[in-house]
């Protein structure tokens, strides 16, 4: 399968935004996922090929590290989804590289993680630019940094941890 741990959320994630999607269409992102670093952008883009093979969804990841420009060109002109650091995206908005307006679904993966990066105004400039859509965050239970910032910020993200004890995820 896609993941290595039984915690991980990268399968069922790709597969939920998979079946979303299901094909492609126009030249804007329609899926964000938010990741910690470029390890996990490629875990997502390696489950997004397994699993994603009967489809024609165009994913790509930005981190920092390969040219933005690059980055830019791949990403704005037909992409589906997009996986990336915060940073990495926020090198695109900087240059107008990643339009937000279509996007139906924003995933910050392990946002415990995410805090312990101290990318926290990244993420926030980014939360800020996407459309009130489907929003998920994916956490430990009970992490406090993650809820607090939650709650200062009063997204209205889905929490799993909240679909664990509900066992039903609403839109």
């Amino acid at each position: 399968m896609c993941y290595t741990t039984s915690d991980d959320w990268v399968a069922p994630i790709t597969a939920a935004i998979i079946h979303k999607l299901r094909y492609s269409h126009e030249d804007v992102a329609r899926a964000l996922i938010l990741v910690e670093n470029d390890v996990r952008v490629t875990q997502y883009l390696e489950c997004f090929e397994k699993l994603g093979k009967h489809t024609d969804l165009r994913v790509w990841g930005a981190f920092p590290g390969p040219p933005v420009l690059k980055q830019k060109e791949n990403i704005y002109f037909g992409t589906d989804v997009v996986i990336a650091t915060s940073k990495g995206l926020n090198n695109l908005l900087n240059i107008e590289g990643f339009n937000s307006a279509s996007v139906q679904t924003l995933v910050v993966d392990r946002a415990d993680q995410l805090m312990k990066v101290g990318v926290t105004g990244y993420t926030q400039r980014i939360a800020d630019s996407i459309p009130e859509k489907q929003r998920v965050i994916i956490s430990p239970p009970a992490v406090k940094g993650v809820q607090t910032y939650m709650d200062k910020y009063a997204f209205p993200f889905i929490s799993m941890d909240q679909v664990s004890e509900d066992n039903e995820l609403a839109e």
